[in-house]
């Protein structure tokens, strides 16, 4: 339904503008509202139980005052029940040019056992030209080789053959490429993309949302968060003003950076320190945001030491600017992961069901009230992550030292 308003524009059922069909990425509909910043929301199932779509659609929806439509998106963990041991690429097309040039590219480079059209249907108010959106559960082959190598392992391969068809392949862009996850995300209002892809035909074990107000980057179907690489997604809010050293860094090992927004290499990082490089969650997270050296100063001393070796080691992975993101993996184990800035500059609120079996997170309290009235709430601690596992439970609450039940 479509009322409207006092100056004769076009809106929609909840009272924002339409957006007309000469609208572009470069050039945001009318807003009559302050800029409140994206809006993260997200959900996990402590005893691994299906949780339906409408649910993190409730979530960030009821956020309209922290999106400006120029992009939104979901992750959905425990997606493929059935085929949880196959990666899922999915992608976007803008014709089936595009979807001919990924098929002969992946050719014998992966072994594709089903792929299929990803059920999407018109919104009168999201602009044109939609992309074809595409699935390919696949495996990667044990003789596998890239531009001369053999010897990489098939996360590492599936790494590369990603990447390059994000940067080379005209036409296309793989937006996830995870086992037992796929990402649903555009160029519209948190509800829109909801609708776009009828998120109440899915259920998962965990979920993750982002709505859009972008500041410093374009905003295309693409680009809209979350955005991931294999099992990892990211959703963010604020801005990363140190992104020229971050990307220095993901480059010099080896990652692209094609999505032109401080939010990939968040992502890489997380790829990087974690899955390569092996390091635990919590130690990753102070990677990322660090307590001060005056403060290190004050820890421990076998602390002090690791805490230091961190800061001088990975330098370079230091985020620095506002920021709060919800981080989702599904290898090893399903979890959720927070972390605000060290000087939390960008709101983060967490939540527990009464009976502890749901964990949440987002922006404002309100997305957790609408879905778990009840719940129990806290705010983590600037620089200091969350972490809700499948089969576990809450795991760290954001509250703790910040090296609790790390080696050192």
């Amino acid at each position: 339904m479509k009322v409207e308003g006092d100056a004769g524009e076009r809106r929609d059922r909840r009272g924002l503008p339409v957006r007309s069909e000469s609208f572009t990425a470069s050039r945001p509909p009318r807003w009559d509202g302050q800029p409140g910043g994206c809006g993260i929301a997200s959900c996990i199932s402590l005893h691994g139980k299906p949780v339906p779509g409408d649910r993190i659609a409730r979530m960030l929806t009821i956020m309209g005052e922290r999106e400006n439509g120029l992009g939104a998106g979901y992750a959905c963990y425990g997606l493929f029940p059935h085929r949880k041991d196959q990666y899922c690429l999915q992608f976007f097309f803008d014709d089936e040019e595009g979807k001919h040039r990924v098929e002969d590219f992946l050719g014998d480079r992966l072994d594709v056992v089903h792929d299929e059209k990803v059920f999407t249907r018109s919104r009168s108010t999201i602009s044109p030209p939609y992309p074809l959106v595409w699935r390919y559960f696949a495996d990667v082959p044990r003789t596998r080789e890239w531009n001369g190598r053999q010897d990489l392992g098939e996360e590492d391969y599936l790494v590369e053959l990603v990447q390059h068809i994000n940067e080379r392949v005209e036409k296309a862009f793989c937006i996830s490429s995870g086992k037992d996850m796929a990402v649903f995300k555009g160029n519209g209002y948190s509800y829109e993309i909801a609708d776009f892809y009828d998120l109440e035909r899915y259920s998962g074990t965990m979920w993750l949302s982002h709505s859009r107000f972008p500041t410093n980057s374009p905003a295309w179907w693409a680009g809209a968060h979350p955005l991931s690489l294999l099992d990892w997604g990211v959703c963010h809010n604020g801005e990363i003003t140190s992104y020229g050293v971050n990307r220095k860094l993901v480059e010099m090992n080896g990652y692209r950076c094609t999505v032109l927004t401080d939010t990939e290499v968040v992502v890489y990082l997380w790829d990087l320190l974690v899955r390569r490089n092996r390091l635990p969650v919590e130690v990753a997270a102070f990677v990322m945001a660090p307590w001060t050296f005056q403060d290190i100063a004050l820890m421990p001393p076998e602390q002090r030491r690791l805490a230091e070796w961190l800061r001088i080691t990975y330098r370079e992975a230091f985020l620095n600017g506002p920021f709060s993101i919800i981080v989702g993996r599904s290898r090893p184990e399903t979890s959720l992961i927070a972390l605000a800035d060290r000087k939390k500059l960008r709101p983060m609120i967490v939540g527990l069901s009464p009976e502890e079996d749901m964990a949440y997170c987002a922006s404002e309290e309100s997305s957790i009230r609408i879905v778990e009235p009840e719940a129990s709430t806290w705010a983590p601690e600037a620089g200091n992550p969350f972490v809700a596992t499948v089969g576990k439970g809450i795991v760290r609450r954001g509250t703790e030292n910040p090296f609790q039940g790390v080696r050192t």
